[in-house]
């Protein structure tokens, strides 16, 4: 049909984008509900990829009946695509003992595609632990490559994991322990004997504490993280190991440090940074920024880098605590055109139960949020704690913490699920 008028004409142009999807919301899909058995309970990382576009990933609890009054102490899933359905399975169940227990951090690959991690308790001090696992005909076979032991070591490993450098060296963090009980930066190295644990930096000065990973390193070996507490002001910091010197400097500090300040710059961030292309760091932090949250509702920050080694924090976002979400407690993602995506673990209004959100830059430095997915806390999930992947497609993954189930975990208020975003 043609359309005669610029009234008629502008009506089906609007009706033809949104015939072809162009104008369509996003699909919301729920890939796997976790029961609180032998599949697991609480996942607290997001899921990541391998080779064959399967999914791996981490429950905190379940997958046995040990540790926290029978709920089970953690499991390692893999989710298999077959068509447009997804089927999960337990690649290993923690036990509590020396194996570990807690699996609150993802998992990463190295190149022949065993899965790396690390545990919040268990080991043979009870501490934590950091394990391999390595696929082979009968399944999967778990090897701890170090159990922590506190004190000047660390304690508790984080849930921002484990990352590789080029050498094949692994790094991460620990909540606690360190000469301040304050959390550290640890490096693990292989040689013929196993591998060997090396404390880098103890948190608990200037620098901050509790540490929560992941942490990002740059060319040169450089190791960047943040810590949520402390720092001068004692809003938390963001942190360079240098690998040159084996010092560490501040690269910023946030402002503020509870509800009465008033600087809007964020404050306590959750979860460690991603570099750019032109190596600046990116993050978020939980509290902070110009939203009507008490102590603010949380923001997305850019960190520049400058010659002479400085570096300036710019607001790139500030969440309001209505639909566009509050406390961002995860690390962010960028996609192939530049845009950033992240969650919020509270922020709907009176149900709160977190959003999957996308910042996309215009001119001028201006950054526009959409929210994907406003999650309503029944079986779609609820409480996002962890970030998002992205596959090749531009499809986002993720999981939430509770929601799903009816009646499932604890409190009754869900075991937690994974789920894919379409746009």
């Amino acid at each position: 049909m043609r359309c005669r008028t610029i009234s008629v004409g502008l009506t089906c142009l609007i009706l033809a984008m949104l015939a072809t999807g162009a104008w369509a919301a996003p699909k919301y899909k729920v890939l796997h509900t976790f029961t609180g058995g032998t599949d697991g309970e609480a996942p607290f990382a997001p899921p990541i990829f391998d080779k064959a576009g399967n999914l791996f990933g981490t429950t905190d609890t379940g997958g046995g009946t040990g540790c926290s009054g029978g709920l089970g102490c953690g499991t390692v899933y893999e989710l298999v695509r077959s068509g447009s359905e997804w089927t999960e399975s337990v690649v290993y169940a923690f036990t509590g003992g020396t194996d570990g227990a807690y699996a609150v951090s993802g998992v990463i690959f190295d190149a022949p595609g065993h899965l790396y991690g690390v545990t919040y308790a268990g080991g043979e001090a009870g501490v934590g632990t950091a394990y391999e696992l390595m696929p082979g005909s009968s399944g999967w076979t778990e090897s701890v490559l170090h159990s922590f032991t506190g004190g000047s070591e660390g304690q508790g490993p984080t849930y921002g994991g484990l990352t590789f450098d080029k050498h094949g060296r692994l790094y991460g963090m620990t909540n606690a322990g360190g000469l301040y009980d304050s959390g550290t930066l640890f490096e693990l190295i292989q040689d013929k004997g196993g591998w060997g644990e090396k404390t880098l930096l103890v948190f608990g000065g200037e620098d901050g504490y509790e540490p929560p990973g992941p942490v990002v390193l740059d060319a040169t070996g450089n190791v960047y993280a943040t810590a949520t507490w402390g720092g001068t002001p004692g809003g938390g910091t963001v942190v360079e190991w240098m690998r040159d010197t084996k010092k560490e400097k501040t690269l910023y500090d946030f402002k503020c440090y509870n509800s009465q300040c008033k600087s809007k710059d964020g404050w306590n961030p959750e979860a460690g940074v991603i570099f750019d292309k032109s190596g600046n760091l990116y993050g978020t932090t939980s509290f902070g920024g110009s939203g009507g949250c008490p102590g603010g509702c949380g923001t997305v920050f850019e960190l520049s880098h400058f010659s002479g080694g400085k570096w300036k924090e710019t607001l790139l976002y500030s969440f309001k605590g209505g639909s566009d979400g509050a406390r961002p407690f995860s690390s962010l993602v960028f996609d192939k055109a530049g845009n950033l995506y992240g969650t919020t673990y509270g922020g709907y209004g009176a149900q709160d139960f977190g959003t999957v959100f996308k910042l996309k830059p215009s001119s001028g430095g201006r950054w526009s949020e959409a929210v994907l997915h406003r999650f309503t806390g029944g079986g779609d999930g609820r409480g996002p704690i962890a970030g998002v992947v992205l596959d090749a497609e531009g499809n986002v993954f993720g999981t939430t913490e509770f929601g799903g189930q009816a009646g499932c975990g604890e409190f009754a208020d869900g075991c937690g699920v994974v789920f894919e975003i379409t746009p």
